[in-house]
């Protein structure tokens, strides 16, 4: 509900709206000329003032719907003849508030960079202006990769954070003359002029280092960073639509190619190797009572390191090496975990021939539970889990690292009656 003077404002409003439509146009010419020239300071004729008149009150409506609040009569005057450049002496006040809302409908307030009207709106001018003199520019998108897992992991507030990196990073790399924009959620774009490809990417990749110097720390364990592409114009495209996806279509080759160096590498443990040894010793030390070979696993899950074969253990043995993990944040990787009659869904982070780690809530898990996995390319396994280590994260949640439990070898018994 609005507050009183505001409701007080609104009454007094549609009074004055019903007034009008009962008087004759030409008193009404009339008095709207005289009630303009006290509101905004500008002189029009009687006939002009009615069409006037029921421009600003639309004007009111699409400055009220944009900014979700409330608009003077006298803000939304002011917008409209300023517009029209007939304001004459507009009132200090309300110049400044004017100031303020064009300011909030072309800014993104979490960065403080121009929002996605204004890059539409910029990027005409600048295709324009390259087809008049004969120039070109440079069109540069960016979004960041592992976002999703940051936010889920260390919560919203780290997220926007995040975005602020990417705004400083952005701000403190371009020249004056480029104009960097919020196009939504974790994408950017920056319009470069004059720039050219080798330019461009030379730019991209100060902004990604300064960037990362910045936001590793806030999620220091998901790899976070900058994803590019980069379209010049006219050479690949000669519309607002065609250039953007030329550099649309660059950024989603430079998000492959990042992905698939994620996949190829070895990620180190998220815990360093003393915790690990530390939580997994006895485990370890019961283990080799009964037996003095690492658990198998299944072989589907082994197929993820690299190799055919069944793989033991989760860490390099006396013959073996170390196992490879795989990192899954930001893939639909998924566990359904069966606690007695109910279930949970948890996210799988990664996995390795010797076990998974995943994303749960706070209340944790048991020592042993069963677990469904849905991995990328890989058909379900279900199988059981041994929790080795739960760590708590900022963000509330747990990071659990499980290894996988024997499969039971066939008794010499059982052999001979096959």
């Amino acid at each position: 509900m609005s507050n009183g003077k505001e409701g007080t404002s609104e009454y007094w409003l549609d009074l004055f709206v019903d007034t009008l439509k009962e008087l004759d146009q030409t008193v009404q010419g009339a008095f709207l000329q005289r009630f303009l020239m006290s509101l905004a300071s500008v002189d029009v004729c009687a006939n002009e003032s009615v069409i006037h008149w029921q421009r600003i009150l639309a004007r009111r409506s699409q400055l009220a719907e944009k900014l979700g609040r409330p608009v003077t009569l006298r803000t939304a005057s002011v917008d409209y003849f300023g517009e029209l450049c007939i304001l004459r002496n507009p009132v200090l006040l309300e110049y400044e508030e004017l100031k303020k809302l064009r300011h909030d409908a072309t800014t993104d307030p979490l960065t403080g960079l121009n929002n996605r009207r204004m890059f539409e709106e910029y990027l005409g001018q600048e295709i324009g202006r390259c087809t008049r003199y004969g120039s070109s520019f440079a069109l540069l998108l960016v979004d960041l990769h592992e976002f999703k897992g940051a936010n889920d992991t260390y919560g919203h507030a780290t997220g926007d954070e995040i975005l602020r990196c990417v705004a400083r990073a952005s701000v403190g790399t371009i020249r004056g003359s480029d104009i960097p924009c919020r196009t939504g959620g974790d994408e950017f774009a920056i319009l470069l002029p004059e720039a050219g490809r080798s330019g461009a990417q030379a730019l991209a990749e100060r902004i990604a280092r300064k960037f990362e110097e910045s936001a590793r720390p806030l999620a220091p364990s998901t790899p976070i960073g900058i994803d590019y592409g980069i379209a010049l114009f006219p050479e690949d495209g000669h519309d607002a639509i065609s250039l953007f996806a030329s550099a649309d279509k660059s950024l989603y080759v430079s998000k492959q190619k990042a992905y698939d160096q994620s996949a190829r590498r070895t990620v180190p443990p998220l815990v360093t190797a003393s915790q690990i040894d530390e939580v997994t010793r006895p485990v370890k030390a019961e283990a080799s009572l009964s037996d003095d070979r690492p658990p198998l696993i299944p072989s589907a899950l082994a197929g993820i390191a690299g190799t055919g074969e069944e793989v033991r253990g989760s860490d390099a043995g006396p013959h073996g090496r170390r196992c490879e993990r795989i990192r899954l944040e930001g893939t639909p990787a998924l566990g359904i975990v069966r606690l007695g009659l109910k279930s949970r869904t948890v996210r799988v982070l990664d996995v390795s021939p010797g076990g998974v780690c995943l994303l749960a809530d706070q209340d944790d898990l048991p020592e042993y539970f069963p677990v469904r996995l849905q991995l990328p390319l890989l058909p379900e396994n279900e199988l059981t889990l041994h929790r080795v280590y739960s760590l708590p994260l900022p963000s509330g949640k747990r990071r659990v690292g499980c290894s996988f439990t024997p499969i039971p070898e066939p008794s010499p018994a059982s052999t001979l009656r096959l």
